[in-house]
């Protein structure tokens, strides 16, 4: 029996040389053709990977992006904010200053002999107060022109 399954073989082989090579041919460019999907699939599958970290990269950076305009903004804000304080501190100083200076000119002749009036001296003591609350606890002005600790420090 066996030696009638090799004779078989033998004769398939032999009078059908052209379907056996076709038949190699075909296994080898299936093979070839699966391979080939394979690769393909892989690098589809590195580009999907690649194309979502970036946009994740991009998410982030547009996340940082984002704070960064609102850091700024508060930044800006705060920066207006001070330099009206200022403005209005030295309108408040300048203010003070007139007061002071106009209050010494009705007194001039007076202070010629070391006389002083009790309203500049007041007006004095209540300038070196706020000048020490200032320094102490700094300041912050507001609308009425009066001063405001805005923090306290530890002597």
């Amino acid at each position: 029996m066996i030696k009638n399954i090799y004779k078989l073989i033998k004769s398939f082989f032999v009078s059908n040389k052209s379907y056996f090579l076709l038949g190699i041919f075909l296994i080898v460019g299936f093979g070839l053709l699966y391979q080939l999907g394979i690769s393909h699939g892989k690098s589809m599958a590195k580009q999907e990977y690649i194309a979502l970290e970036a946009k994740q990269a991009m998410d982030t950076l547009s996340q940082l992006i984002e704070s960064t305009k609102q850091l700024t903004k508060t930044a800006n804000d705060a920066s207006y904010s001070l330099s009206q304080q200022i403005a209005e501190r030295k309108l408040y100083d300048e203010q003070s200053n007139q007061a002071l200076q106009d209050a010494l000119n009705k007194t001039a002749n007076d202070r010629s002999h070391c006389v002083f009036d009790d309203s500049i001296l007041q007006f004095i003591d209540s300038a070196r107060t706020n000048a020490a609350q200032a320094t102490t606890h700094g300041f912050t002005s507001t609308t009425d022109g009066t001063m405001r600790i805005t923090r306290k420090t530890k002597k």
